[in-house]
């Protein structure tokens, strides 16, 4: 069996699929298909029993934990104790940690924010291993409101966490304490003052750099920074994997050597250190498999017993699996397995060639190639820069930047004043180094959209892409046909949209604020309404956030980039409030906007001036709109009803931009943050107007949607966009009764989240990302 126990690790993986993943059928169907293809290649019976009860047993491990894992907590709970579980997350007045309760072994997240600047001291002190004991609000954590979001519901389920605790800090309502450190407290408060120290040490442009290198953490790394490392494909270049846990157990063996100790001894003291060291760098997936990894290497050079490559990564593999089923879940995870296996099993591939260089060209490839279907099928963008970007800026992170890193870290705590010029060297370098990143992804316009990938699509380019490499490995030239059908495969994937027959129109939840997508058959047409918009207030200094919430950048973009769409025909602005055009600014930063439409009034606000010019500097047509004009494809018609050529109203929601949609027979009227005197005029001038769906006005305001103006319309259903618990308590009831009186079907972004209609089988139907209780 030598060699061959990724069978058992890939029977491990099927089995916890069928358990608790989703794709239930798929997973039964593709072991079985897998297994009795080796099974008859074999002539082996036995070895697809062997198969099938792995299988079954990892099942039944995983849907044990998954039954497992309940809460013994309850909404009621106004008071919670416990110890301080890892490093806190401290931006301006926001602060959050995981909190081990005393009784039992549940977690909780707490949020935490800050009143009073003198407290901000004693947060700053908290690590790991306090003593805290908070009185606050539990909630059930957020399930996603939009569709193809991240779910941070499931996120902390599969981290066996059911609650969030909110605390608003006050006098008496918090109090902790130091305690007694246990082994792993220990460590995490090891990491805990590492990131400090990396803090107050080190200069403000490799802080983050530092503290993602050394301790696997990302939060300090700047957003716009994190965002280019990210859409460039080279995040991993940040991540704790093969490579440092290679280097630092490198150095440890070698140190110890000189030192005079023994290879055995060597081998023990790693053991030793290493899973310590995991802990210190945050347990990621990647740094536990290459720890997992390099420890079976070492128990068997320290006990003299010979281990194939493959399986000590199958080892590692079925291992995690068993500790935590849901680590298969984690991208991160399946990234990691997926490369490393590959590099393993294609050794003879890199053997053949002559030169280092020619390997380290084909490692990349390969790893570039191997994790290109899971890339799609997480985050629903490639870019092509990748591999020449791999290739650039892999050895001068390996080579340069991890070891004067590592270093400096070290000399900074020895010899304080023998790192400080260094230091200051190694901020240019990185200073420099970032200003490269960043100017590629903001110029580069390579990053390819392919929208979400369906398992089927993932599991045909995998097998398409063993089938590549064993033909390349045995030098048959037929690896070519079979490349050509992987990028055919891929080609289908990214042209999809423009096959899909279906009109959509979707209500984004994007909080207080408004954003519409409307997606023509075969996108012919894709319309985007405003773009939301997080409005800020007046803070001092030591509250404002670094991380402002972004509903462009953070729902808008990836919704659009999770259908497919990388272009946009128009963005209508439907008038100056922050809500409304505030995520554009990342709309048409990274998408191409053919065309930006923005009411025909005069523009007061110096802020949406320069979003005009920003989006005009993206490559948009900048186009002023007002009653009258409008646009047709094919059945489909779009009428400018408001605002009239000499202005839409006093108010800056009466200048809104108004559109009457025709849409296979359903009249849709789009009104921004129309009020009264607009709806009134509308009403005037247009006594035939009539809706099938209508847009309330300014999130459900009692300043719009006047009796007169639904009695007017007679819609069958409104829409009302406002956020989850908004401050101004929108929708208001008047509104509410009135539409209610009137017989109109409600929908509302504040209850159902996103909202979707679609035209199939020649009738409308809808679906609400929450269903209603």
């Amino acid at each position: 069996m030598r060699g061959n126990y990724f069978l058992f690790a890939a029977a491990t993986g099927f089995g916890i699929a069928v358990a608790i993943s989703s794709h239930r059928t798929m997973a039964v169907t593709g072991a079985l298909i897998v297994f009795s293809y080796l099974s008859i290649k074999n002539k082996s019976l036995f070895l697809l029993l062997a198969l099938v009860l792995t299988g079954a047993g990892a099942a039944a491990w995983a849907y044990v934990v998954d039954g497992q894992n309940e809460t013994m907590l309850h909404k009621e709970v106004d008071t919670i104790h416990g110890q301080v579980d890892d490093v806190l997350e401290m931006d301006g007045d926001r602060v959050s940690f995981f909190l081990q309760l005393a009784e039992g072994k549940e977690r909780v997240q707490v949020f935490a924010r800050v009143v009073d600047e003198e407290a901000l001291p004693a947060f700053a002190d908290l690590s790991p291993g306090h003593e805290c004991t908070i009185a606050g609000e539990m909630r059930t954590p957020r399930p996603a409101r939009n569709f193809n979001a991240f779910d941070y519901q499931t996120f902390l389920y599969e981290q066996q966490v059911h609650w969030t605790f909110h605390h608003v800090q006050g006098e008496d309502d918090m109090t902790c304490r130091a305690s007694t450190d246990t082994g792993t407290t220990s460590v995490k408060q090891w990491r805990h003052t590492g990131i400090r120290f990396i803090e107050d040490v080190f200069p403000g442009e490799i802080q983050g750099l530092a503290m993602a290198l050394l301790f696997g953490e990302r939060s300090h790394m700047e957003a716009e920074t994190l965002e280019a490392y990210q859409d460039l494909g080279i995040v991993h270049l940040l991540a704790i994997s093969g490579l440092h846990v290679g280097l630092v157990s490198g150095f440890l063996f070698f140190f110890f050597i000189r030192l005079g100790i023994s290879r055995e001894r060597a081998c023990e003291l790693l053991l030793i250190i290493l899973p310590l060291y995991a802990l210190l760098a945050g347990a990621a997936p990647s740094v536990l498999r290459a720890v997992l990894m390099s420890c079976s290497v070492l128990l068997c050079i320290r006990f003299r017993v010979p281990l194939h490559p493959v399986d000590g990564i199958s080892f590692a593999f079925i291992g995690l699996l068993l500790y935590n089923p849901y680590m298969l879940f984690h991208a991160g995870f399946q990234l990691s397995f997926a490369i490393a296996f590959t590099l393993i099993a294609s050794a003879a591939i890199f053997t053949r060639a002559k030169t280092r260089f020619r390997q380290f060209m084909l490692v990349s490839i390969l790893a570039q190639v191997v994790s290109f279907p899971l890339i799609v099928y997480h985050f629903h963008t490639y870019s092509l820069l990748s591999l020449p970007l791999n290739i650039a800026f892999v050895p001068v992170v390996s080579v340069v930047i991890l070891p004067a890193v590592w270093v400096l870290f070290l000399l900074s705590i020895l010899v304080p004043f023998l790192s400080s010029v260094w230091l200051l060297l190694l901020e240019k370098m990185v200073a420099l180094f970032h200003a490269v990143i960043t100017y590629i992804h903001q110029h580069s316009g390579l990053i390819l959209v392919f929208g979400q990938a369906s398992g089927v699509w993932v599991i045909v380019m995998t097998v398409l892409v063993i089938l590549a490499a064993i033909l390349f490995e045995k030098g048959r030239t037929s690896f070519v046909y079979a490349a050509m059908f992987m990028i055919a495969v891929a080609a289908f994937q990214y042209f999809y949209p423009y096959f899909d027959s279906q009109l959509r129109v979707t209500f984004i939840d994007v909080g207080q604020g408004d954003s519409i997508l409307i997606e023509l058959p075969y996108h012919r047409g894709v319309y985007l309404i405003d773009g939301g918009g997080a409005i800020t207030f007046p803070q001092e200094d030591w509250q404002e956030q670094e991380q402002l919430p972004d509903p462009g950048r953070q729902t808008v973009v990836p919704y659009l980039q999770s259908l497919g769409i990388s272009h946009l025909d128009k963005v209508i602005v439907t008038h100056g409030d922050y809500d409304h055009y505030g995520g554009l600014f990342a709309v048409v930063e990274e998408l191409k906007v053919d065309t930006v439409l923005y009411p025909h009034t005069d523009i007061e606000n110096p802020e949406v001036g320069r979003f005009l010019m920003h989006a005009q500097d993206q490559g948009a047509q900048l186009t002023f709109v007002h009653e009258g004009m409008g646009w047709s494809v094919d059945a489909f018609a779009f009428h400018i009803l408001h605002p009239t050529n000499e202005g839409g109203g006093e108010s800056d929601n009466d200048q809104s931009i108004v559109i009457d949609a025709h849409l296979y027979g359903m009249r849709w009227l789009f009104t921004g943050d129309l009020e009264e005197e607009g709806e009134k005029r509308l009403i005037k001038d247009y006594p035939e107007l009539s809706a099938d769906m209508l847009k309330a006005g300014h999130h459900g305001s009692d300043t719009s949607t006047i009796p007169s103006f639904v009695a007017h319309l007679s819609p069958m259903a409104a829409m009302i966009s406002a956020g989850e618990n908004n401050r101004y308590n929108h929708p208001h009831p008047d509104v509410m009764q009135t539409l209610e009186e009137a017989g109109v079907q409600i929908f509302r972004t504040d209850e159902q989240g996103a909202v979707r209609f679609y035209y199939q089988d020649r009738s409308w139907h809808e679906e609400t990302m929450i269903d209603e209780e």
